[in-house]
């Protein structure tokens, strides 16, 4: 029967019922240790729990995880992602799932203990987007031997598998597509199934285009050999449950398909279910076997692939984000929709190709190879494929679910054992000069959900007006130092000035203030050893750095020498950018009529008194009366330095937080500010004053790369240009002519700009224990 494996296991579930009611009873007396995980996975150290547990390690906490391995193979590869690991099955394995917090899955709860998961937050990775009904969904999958899938025992194994559904926390999957489907399946709270992306297919989305296919061709001819710079088609068909798999092709079809690889200069790689191995003898030259034990995670070779072939299995839903042609090969799909069922009709996600031969197969696979009638179209489909099934496309799901398991557990209500959270928050920002930007985000969000926390505010001078509920201390007063150091946390955005050095119980967080486009610290090319020497030591007192997104964090890594954990959560300060329609700020500056144009530029190291290159005044009279001007001065600039009197030009260099502007502004003018980071995540038109590029790349500061090839708007030299770019900016040719740039720019630099970064952030901070509970 080809039901065997599914019905063997399901006898298995209900003859263990004692055994969950066991330890049901044991993990509700053991108490459950913070930030801990246990990690099981039925593939090995692959997959959605190996990008986990690398994400688990590169912040720091790889003493927190614990591998349950199967095999002395999968013990070693564990061990050198730097884990503690332990044997699945053991004693010692079951007395670490019922204490650990988060319990990782990637099939069933069999990956780590099945008895031992009660309180825990249970993380189920899963491994792939279900075309084929399962679990709950399929009757395949509820049969039992004899009785089939009706009556009182199915129904008891239905109920069982509910259940154990419920206890998932988070669900991770990669579209609004999914979420449903697999809430369904698993019967878990659709509530818990979140699109954050699979951390398996993190790395189809890293590197650029180029790179991604020559790793995977390299790691292709690793695991089949030389392939002699042919092009390469895929065959990936799924599991037939034990049934004779009707895709293989018969001693004919192999001639066909050999005659075919030849006259297209191609290889075909035979990449069959783990279960399914047996099934696929055939090898020749042309056609390699490339099973899970020559390369174990198939995501890592898909950039690889010219095409693929493919009948129900997930696999084809994750090749489309590589943009190639897709065949469906089904010659059962009457029988296999009849015992599986599936979640869409075929032939919607076909576009309608249904191929039920080898001989129509080739015949598509013809009609969509490079030059072919047909490849257009089928493109086309692929990317609507992947459109529907893959909206994160950033290579950080890993790290969203590690976020996001942070915030399940630190922003859950404390308990009476807890307590609340109390201790004392120290804030500064630039120096004290004001109370803004990520700082005074993230004290907003902690007195929202940790009212008990004492907070300081450190200020440069009499009148600077912090937050309701907070304390100011005047910088260098014995008051500062005292606030400074008894403090539990401590957030700040720039530089310590002093050589005050944090207790080994503090929690310093760098937040700094940007994403950097121009050279910074140790990236400067007048770097110094007493430079290199400044920057070291400012680091090494930070026990954490927050950056607004991966190239901000690969940035400040390198130009701050930075060995703590790098936490890419986005920017608290830009979440009023995004929530806020700017309307009080509007009205407190008398602009509430008028479109109004943020000129926001950065400072110049060598030339703080020159002159800004842009005259505010003349840029107000060209663009009329319609518009008005707010001048936006460096923080590390006193003032303007240009006359800014005229009507229509107002100076909001004083104006506490940039980031009321930008909520405001209709169109951001800046130069190489990192504002320009910070108002793309409103989608509103930018433009680029360049008057100096040349001189500033390479005299006083240098670009990590050419803004001119990435910019999302126009670059413009002189004050003229800059009205007439303004004015234009609304314009829908205007807008569609920037518009593939810009939202490529907001998927590089704003992904996590959502306006919940702050949540992020203290949550974090909670989960950590950066605080203390009372």
């Amino acid at each position: 029967m080809p039901d065997t494996a599914f019905a063997r296991r399901n006898v298995e579930k209900v003859l263990w019922l004692p055994r969950y009611a066991l330890g049901d009873l044991v993990t509700r007396l053991v108490p459950r240790r913070r930030d801990t995980w246990v990690v099981g996975s039925a593939y090995g150290v692959h997959d959605g729990a190996r990008a986990l547990v690398e994400e688990l390690v590169a912040r720091g906490r790889a003493d927190r995880v614990t591998w349950l391995a199967r095999s002395p193979r999968e013990a070693a590869d564990a061990r050198a992602l730097g884990v503690r690991v332990l044997e699945h099955g053991s004693w010692a394995a079951f007395r670490a799932a019922t204490r650990a917090a988060v319990v990782v899955l990637t099939h069933g709860y069999g990956d780590a203990s099945r008895f031992g998961t009660g309180g825990a937050l249970v993380v189920q990775l899963w491994h792939g987007s279900p075309l084929k009904r399962m679990h709950l969904d399929s009757p395949a999958a509820m049969r039992l031997p004899v009785v089939g899938d009706r009556g009182p025992v199915p129904r008891l194994l239905a109920s069982m598998y509910r259940r154990g559904g419920q206890r998932i926390g988070l669900l991770p999957v990669s579209s609004t597509t999914v979420a449903p489907l697999m809430a369904s399946a698993l019967g878990a709270d659709p509530q818990r199934v979140e699109v954050l992306g699979e951390p398996r297919a993190d790395v189809l989305f890293r590197g650029t285009e180029e790179d991604r296919r020559r790793t995977a061709r390299a790691r292709v001819e690793a695991a089949v050999g030389d392939l002699g710079g042919r092009r390469v088609v895929l065959l990936a068909p799924t599991w037939r449950d034990g049934a004779a798999d009707p895709v293989v092709p018969t001693p004919a079809e192999w001639a066909e398909i050999e005659q075919w690889l030849a006259d297209h200069d191609a290889v075909l790689l035979v990449r069959p279910h783990p279960l399914a191995v047996g099934d696929w003898s055939y090898r020749s030259d042309a056609v390699r076997l490339l099973d899970a034990a020559g390369e174990p995670e198939v995501m890592r070779v898909l950039w690889a692939t010219d095409a693929v072939v493919s009948d129900y299995s997930s696999v084809v839903l994750d090749a489309a984000v590589t943009g190639v042609p897709l065949v469906f090969l089904a010659p059962d799909l009457e029988q296999y929709t009849r015992r599986h069922g599936l979640y869409a009709p075929y032939e919607e996600t076909t576009g309608g190709h249904v191929e039920r031969s080898w001989a129509q197969a080739l015949e598509r696979l013809s009609a969509t190879w490079p030059g072919g009638p047909a490849r257009e179209a089928a493109l086309a489909h692929t990317r609507a494929l992947a459109d529907r099934y893959h909206e994160r496309r950033d290579g950080r799901a890993a790290a969203r679910v590690v976020e996001r398991v942070d915030a399940l557990l630190g922003a859950a209500p404390a308990t009476a054992a807890q307590g609340s959270v109390g201790g004392t928050a120290f804030f500064e920002s630039f120096h004290g000069r004001n109370v803004s930007c990520n700082p005074a985000a993230i004290d907003r969000e902690l007195a929202r959900v940790a009212p008990h926390v004492e907070r300081v505010w450190s200020v440069s001078r009499d009148g600077v007006e912090v937050p309701a509920g907070a304390t100011a201390v005047r910088v260098g007063t014995p008051e500062w130092r005292a606030a400074r150091d008894r403090a539990d946390l401590l957030v700040l955005n720039d530089w310590i000035e002093d050589s005050w050095r944090p207790r080994r119980d503090q929690f310093v967080l760098q937040t700094w203030h940007g994403t950097p486009l121009k050279r910074i610290a140790l990236g400067r090319r007048d770097r110094t050893p007493r430079l290199f020497a400044a920057v070291v030591k400012q680091s090494s007192r930070w026990s954490a750095m927050l950056a607004q997104n991966d190239f901000g964090a690969r940035a400040l890594r390198r130009s701050y020498a930075v060995v703590r954990p790098m936490w890419t959560l986005g920017y608290p300060r830009n979440d009023v950018v995004v929530t806020s329609s700017g309307e009080q700020t509007r009205r407190e500056l008398g602009v509430a009529t008028s479109r109004v144009v943020l000129y926001a530029p950065t400072w110049r190291d060598d030339a703080l008194e020159a002159p800004d290159p842009l005259d505010p005044t003349a840029l107000a009279e060209r663009l009329g009366p319609d518009w008005t001007v707010l001048v936006r001065g460096h923080a590390r600039t006193l003032g303007l330095r240009a006359e800014v009197a005229a009507d229509r030009v107002l100076d909001v260099t004083a104006h506490p937080d940039v980031s009321d502007l930008l909520a405001l502004a209709d169109v951001l003018v800046t130069d190489y500010s990192s504002v320009m980071f910070d108002f793309s995540a409103t989608g509103r038109p930018m433009v680029f004053h360049v008057a100096d590029a040349e001189r500033y790349e390479q005299e006083v500061r240098g670009f990590a790369w050419d803004l001119a090839e990435r910019a999302p708007g126009p670059l413009v030299r002189t004050t003229e240009e800059v009205a007439d770019a303004v004015a234009r900016a609304d314009d829908p040719d205007e807008r569609e002519r920037w518009a593939t740039r810009y939202a490529q720019w907001r998927a590089d630099f704003n992904p996590f700009d959502d306006g919940r970064a702050s949540e992020r952030v203290v949550a974090r901070l909670l989960a950590l224990g950066a605080l203390p509970r009372r």
